[in-house]
């Protein structure tokens, strides 16, 4: 597809995603994201490379930019002079005290932006393997050309190199006032339509969902060299994925970026799934979320996302249960627990997730059964 055919098909999709309020006010629209989830984000040397990334947003978009938001007191005017005491604010806070901010070119508060970027960090005090999050929204015409991929390529290269995300992913979203509530059920809506739409609304509150996992696919699927050692290390990831010639994968400092595709799926649920999405899903399905009990994507309101929504909106591109069991030789366990083999005297074997399954003694290939799943072996009972 060229990038002129890709527009075309954008452009024809994109009103759909254009809500407009009282005065005509934009209040929902189509934008490009890049949703990162890492760690220590609550750190003196992490907070001065999330400050990097706003520079560079401010540095490409600063003639539009027109409004913030913080929990700082007073500066909220959007000028030089406030955007340097912020800075100063979030360098000063300690590490025991939460603190974000959000920048974009809407007029105000109550209007839809067309760019954003923002972020929230963690406290050391809690789990200080809780996520931290940042997410940088671009025109939804950004991957207009040549030129406009290369720009998007940059942002994602940089905010890696800075950030050294734990997981993320990069696709389209629908973006939202700042007062963004009544607009949960547009985007619950058209995420049912548009299976690769990213519900990225509450995405700061669902982070904590994350700490250990991968929220699922999307264009470009962000995950840490932990989790790929999970999926049995990235020999096994780059020689499942090569079976699909559109998927590409590269390294970044922390990990591996999977990118499903050239451009970024946006295909409604009634003209079928993406295959490249699907390839995706299936190899990191053990690592994605579990939801616990109480999660949602919304906060519960009429027609929006609730708790089983929200499930079957992280199951979308699954297709049948996962099979988990039998295990072949030479293949990674897709759950770690206590496996057994016919061949044998029945003795249980710790295969830890992301191990590759042995072969007997004398080197033949062997067929192990799950016995039951145990997360770490130490604190097992076998």
């Amino acid at each position: 597809m060229t990038y002129s055919e890709y527009q075309t098909l954008l452009a024809q999709r994109a009103p759909e995603f254009t809500l407009t309020g009282d005065n005509d006010v934009v209040v929902t629209r189509l934008g490009l994201s890049i949703t990162l989830f890492f760690k220590q984000g609550y750190t003196p040397e992490k907070r001065h490379r999330i400050l990097a990334c706003f520079r560079r947003f401010r540095d490409e978009f600063g003639s539009h930019l027109r409004f913030h938001t913080h929990e700082f007191k007073g500066m909220k005017k959007y000028s030089p002079e406030n955007i340097a005491k912020v800075e100063t604010a979030i360098l000063e806070k300690g590490i025991y005290d939460q603190s974000g901010w959000e920048i974009s070119d809407a007029r105000n508060m109550y209007e839809a932006p067309d760019c954003l970027i923002s972020y929230l960090d963690t406290r050391e005090a809690q789990n200080k393997n809780e996520n931290s999050y940042l997410s940088l929204v671009l025109p939804r015409d950004y991957l207009k050309n040549q030129a406009g991929m290369a720009r998007f390529n940059d942002w994602l290269t940089f905010l890696c190199q800075q950030l050294e995300p734990d997981s993320g992913d990069c696709g389209y979203c629908l973006l939202l006032p700042q007062d963004y509530d009544d607009y949960c059920p547009a985007e619950y809506e058209l995420a049912k339509r548009y299976p690769s739409l990213q519900v990225n609304a509450n995405a700061f509150t669902a982070k904590r969902q994350y700490n250990n996992s991968t929220r699922g696919v999307n264009w470009i699927t962000i995950l840490h060299h932990r989790h790929i050692k999970r999926l049995g290390g990235e020999a096994w990831v780059r020689q499942i994925l090569s079976r699909d010639p559109a998927i590409t994968t590269e390294n970044y400092p922390a990990g591996l970026l999977i990118r499903a595709g050239q451009f970024p799926d946006l295909t409604p649920a009634v003209e079928g799934l993406s295959p490249h999405y699907l390839a995706v899903n299936q190899l990191i399905r053990p690592i994605r979320v579990v939801p616990q009990e109480g999660h949602s994507l919304h906060f519960y309101g009429v027609n929006q996302f609730d708790e089983q929504s929200t499930i079957a909106w992280y199951a979308r591109y699954d297709q049948g249960p996962l099979q988990v069991s039998p295990l072949k030789s030479d293949t990674p366990a897709l759950v770690s627990g206590y496996w057994k083999t016919g061949a044998g005297s029945g003795t249980l074997r710790f295969i830890a997730q992301g191990e590759m399954a042995p072969r007997a003694s004398d080197g033949k290939e062997l067929w192990w059964e799950l016995d039951h799943e145990a997360e770490d072996f130490r604190n097992t009972q076998g």
